[in-house]
């Protein structure tokens, strides 16, 4: 399997007003022609503004697929079109949906090693940029949330850069799977506890699913 860097994004935080709040955050991410140095936690010049909730090792990339701006665009109508990066990610990829990929596949992007470590869990701050209250529900409902990389292997990255599969967890519980446990959409004990058992799965997120088992 193998995927694209569409856009590589980033921003260090910044004062934001939104929705008729203001808040701390590395959202507004800018997308980047040159190579950028992907260390353990994070890109360089790039940070979250929630550090309580956001960043570390397991959450050090954000990825969101580019294929959903169109989707997003025909469902919400907008007065302005989402463009990349309107989701906050690092990366917007091609070809590497949530249900084709599964947590701890490792792959190569560019000169660096990442690994998936859970779904991207949306928050407020998405729903306040966007200006739109239901967004973190469209999103839960879609499935469509995107994931979080922690890295192997540092090095850097570059828009255009291919991100190849090269190992597949042999677990194979994907993006998707995950999520629906997450969220309630799937309470079969038996796959809530085998997905508990990857031991490459986000420690934060595990600790969220253990009032599921």
């Amino acid at each position: 399997m193998r995927g694209k860097v569409v856009s590589l994004n980033i921003k260090l935080p910044e004062q934001v007003t939104a929705s008729g709040r203001s808040f701390f955050t590395g959202y507004h991410k800018v997308p980047q022609k040159d190579p950028v140095f992907l260390y353990k936690t994070h890109f360089e010049d790039d940070g979250v503004g929630d550090t309580v909730h956001h960043g570390g090792e397991d959450q050090a990339v954000c990825v969101y697929p580019f294929e959903y701006y169109e989707k997003w665009n025909s469902e919400l109508q907008l007065d302005s079109p989402l463009v990349v990066p309107s989701f906050g990610e690092n990366i917007t990829s091609v070809s590497l949906l949530e249900d084709e990929v599964c947590i701890g596949d490792v792959f190569q992007m560019g000169e660096a090693i990442v690994q998936i470590t859970q779904p991207r869990q949306p928050c407020n701050t998405l729903a306040s940029i966007i200006c739109r209250p239901d967004m973190i529900k469209r999103i839960v409902d879609t499935g469509r949330t995107g994931y979080y990389l922690r890295v192997l292997k540092e090095g850097m990255v570059t828009t255009g850069d291919e991100m190849v599969r090269t190992e597949k967890h042999p677990r194979g519980l994907t993006v998707t799977e995950t999520n629906n446990i997450k969220y309630g959409f799937e309470k079969d004990p038996i796959k809530i506890q085998q997905l508990m058992d990857v031991k490459e799965l986000a420690e934060n997120f595990r600790r969220s699913l253990l009032k599921k088992t």
